[in-house]
């Protein structure tokens, strides 16, 4: 018959061996983490044409290897820049994401109102959008046919402060210098519909 201290003294080399292996576990997993360099990720989702603040990143953690270089470490300084490419949530930031010289940037931030109607719900900071003029006279001349006025800009941001008391939502939109123009001549006359890709 088995005693209660011979099945005692068959567990003990298992639970040494459980201890062990845990500690060891805890040694590999330190000596791992402290081989990493802090690198800068982004707090949220940074648009471009966007001025980087504090509030907007955070440090991290990573062992990158070969490729660190082309990430900003902490020793760089991401704050005061522009944001040239998009750059999501919680993803380290590329070098070549950022840019110090604005006049490389051939991005611009351009106001603009929007009737309620003409955007569509659960469009938010961050997404990529289309913008189409529509025409809106009612005088009985000839409509003209709706044309693209932009097509894959960035929302900045969304004031819908204003919707409490009308019909008008405030967008900051992210547009290429190019089509600056044609964006404001599109603003002078008819409607701007939002259009964005869903799916």
């Amino acid at each position: 018959m088995v005693t209660y201290k011979e099945k005692s003294a068959s567990r003990l080399p298992l639970a040494i061996t459980l201890v062990v292996a845990s500690f060891l576990s805890a040694c590999v997993l330190a000596a791992t983490s402290s081989k990493g360099s802090q690198y800068w990720i982004a707090r949220h989702t940074l648009i471009p044409g966007s001025v980087i603040s504090s509030q907007d990143i955070s440090l991290a953690k990573f062992a990158l290897g070969k490729s660190s270089s082309m990430y900003l470490s902490k020793n760089d300084t991401p704050i005061g820049q522009v944001v040239t490419q998009k750059i999501s949530a919680q993803l380290v930031i590329p070098s070549n994401s950022v840019a110090s010289d604005t006049g490389k940037l051939s991005l611009q931030l351009v106001p603009a109102r929007i009737m309620s109607s003409d955007m569509p719900q659960g469009v938010s900071t961050g997404d990529l959008v289309d913008i189409y003029w529509v025409d809106n006279r009612d005088n009985g001349q000839a409509m003209l046919k709706p044309t693209l006025v932009v097509n894959g800009v960035f929302v900045v941001g969304i004031d819908r402060s204003g919707k409490n008391f009308g019909s008008d939502i405030g967008l900051t939109l992210s547009i290429p210098s190019n089509d600056v123009l044609n964006f404001l001549n599109a603003t002078t006359s008819g409607r701007l519909v939002v259009v964005s890709s869903h799916g």
